[in-house]
């Protein structure tokens, strides 16, 4: 490559960055706020999720005084208040899904900003390796902390992305959101740090990191899986509360009859473990007794393993269920009776608390867990630490959450090394190997008898993720901590703020 060569190429990035000192602060939140809303989780362009967060990286660095700290606050509130409200549609209204959008604003902003302080006061280094960690621990603040799951998380917009979700395999979502983070921090040094030389070398570090990533992914995925399998079965009605109310006693009456008579059709075709979805019945307290026991019934008369999920009515006004599935043997006997852990924030479900049982089964160890419980990777960690090869999670969800809940869902598969099966009302059911390999899929508007068939391995795909459990999240906090003491120690010996113009030179 000649002098003039190398000149050509270079000059790219020195115009971009010319172009990025020309821009006002405006342009930039204006930027980052359309990207958001393309990254949306319904009809999200994966790829910009990436990059969404470099213009308010780009923005941060010239932000002085609480004004534009605040206009950059409000700015990402109102982006992630409208990136969620498509996520709002019947039976779910606006109101209990723009709850999600001012936590996300406030993680983001804060890793924003703390990055930013790293960066003004140790150096460009020091802001993305600050970002890195900062974005890691708050991540973690929201699907291990809070009760808003893994919604929270930067790696949430790519469970699309199966080669690059194995890396999930090896650090969870924190390795995920970690290498992201170094994507989007440095791509922002490239654009705006103002010493030019010496920017490209580590902006080209993450993009090593990325490829190397997506190569790990691949080979995961054509190594061979536990040779064992069981044939598994996922029944979904479309009956259950929705914005009318709840249905009545006649149509709870047939649907649950229609259940029974599609367990007997999925028996038939030879599973031997079969999942209704979560409350695929509602019942009255009184009438629980006789509908568990036409449940023990079924399960001997056809010889499977059946997951009853059903709600129990405990209060019509205000509505509350006791959401529960009771894992029945072939031969009758209840060997588990769990109610979800992790109601949605709102729902009028009674919260469980009861330990996860793993159950060992002829075909194999089987865990189970309900719907958004499975938004909780700690829940997926301990059903792969009690040696599960097998998880059912029968759900329910609505169109706008079609079919990313689904997916998230599986990326906990990686994660633990497990097969999964997710049986769903209104949204797809699907069934996932430990490499989150779709075994079946059964679209919420299949025109066939809502029955899906999916032969899964049973068998343990050991994962360091389930291993070092929470350890990237620690290592997070330590060089934040460590920063942040270097820092304050810098602070210390020179007390004079350095300039916003200077802070790239530090």
């Amino acid at each position: 490559m000649t002098v003039q060569t190398l000149s050509h190429f270079t000059r790219g990035p020195s115009r971009v960055r010319e172009l990025a000192l020309h821009l006002p602060g405006w342009a930039w939140l204006a930027l980052g706020s359309a990207i958001t809303l393309l990254t949306g989780p319904r009809w999200g362009i994966a790829a910009l999720a990436w990059f969404a967060p470099v213009p308010y990286l780009v923005y941060a660095r010239s932000a002085t005084g609480w004004q534009k700290w605040s206009a950059l606050g409000g700015v990402l509130l109102l982006a992630h208040v409208l990136q969620v409200v498509p996520m709002a549609t019947p039976p779910v209204p606006v109101i209990a899904i723009i709850g999600f959008g001012p936590p996300l604003a406030l993680l983001r902003f804060s890793a924003i900003l703390l990055s930013e302080v790293l960066r003004r006061r140790l150096g460009e280094t020091a802001g993305v390796l600050g970002y890195v960690a900062a974005s890691v621990f708050f991540d973690w603040l929201g699907y291990g902390v809070s009760e808003l799951g893994a919604w929270m998380a930067t790696a949430n917009s790519q469970v699309d992305w199966l080669a690059f979700m194995q890396l999930a395999s090896l650090a969870g979502l924190a390795g995920l959101g970690a290498l992201m983070a170094w994507v989007a921090a440095s791509v922002a040094r490239l654009i705006a740090a103002e010493k030019r030389q010496g920017q490209l070398g580590p902006a080209l570090a993450p993009a090593l990191a990325v490829t190397l990533g997506l190569g790990f992914g691949s080979l995961r995925q054509a190594q061979p899986l536990p040779e064992s399998s069981v044939l598994v079965a996922a029944l979904a009605t479309d009956v259950g509360p929705d914005e009318a109310g709840l249905p009545d006693a006649e149509t709870l009456a047939k649907n649950t009859d229609d259940l029974f008579e599609r367990t007997g059709v999925a028996a038939a075709r030879g599973a031997r473990l079969v999942v209704w979805n979560e409350i695929a019945t509602l019942v009255e307290p009184k009438d629980e007794p006789a509908f568990v026991e036409r449940g023990r019934a079924t399960a001997r008369a056809h010889r499977i393993d059946l997951v009853l999920g059903y709600g129990v009515l405990e209060s019509s006004t205000p509505v509350l269920f006791d959401n529960k599935y009771l894992f029945i043997s072939e031969r009758g006997e209840i060997l588990d009776e769990y109610q979800k852990h992790h109601p949605v924030p709102g729902e009028p479900s009674v919260r469980g608390s009861g330990p996860l049982k793993v159950l060992s089964r002829p075909y194999g160890k089987v865990g189970g867990a309900i719907c958004y419980d499975y938004d909780f990777p700690a829940m997926a960690r301990e059903h792969a630490e009690s040696g599960a090869e097998l998880v059912v999670v029968p759900s329910s969800d609505w169109r706008g959450i079609d079919p990313i809940h689904t997916l998230m869902a599986r990326t906990r598969a990686i994660e633990g090394g497990f097969s999964l099966l997710r049986a769903t009302r209104w949204a797809p059911s699907g069934a996932f190997d430990a490499h989150g390999q779709i075994r079946a899929w059964m679209p919420a508007s299949n025109a066939g008898d809502s029955v899906m068939l999916a032969e899964v391995p049973v068998g343990r795909t050991p994962t360091l993720a389930t291993r070092i459990g929470d350890a990237p999240v620690g290592v997070a906090g330590v060089v934040l901590v460590g920063l942040a003491g270097l820092a304050f120690r810098r602070r210390r010996e020179a007390p004079s703020e350095p300039s916003v113009d200077r802070a790239g030179q530090a």
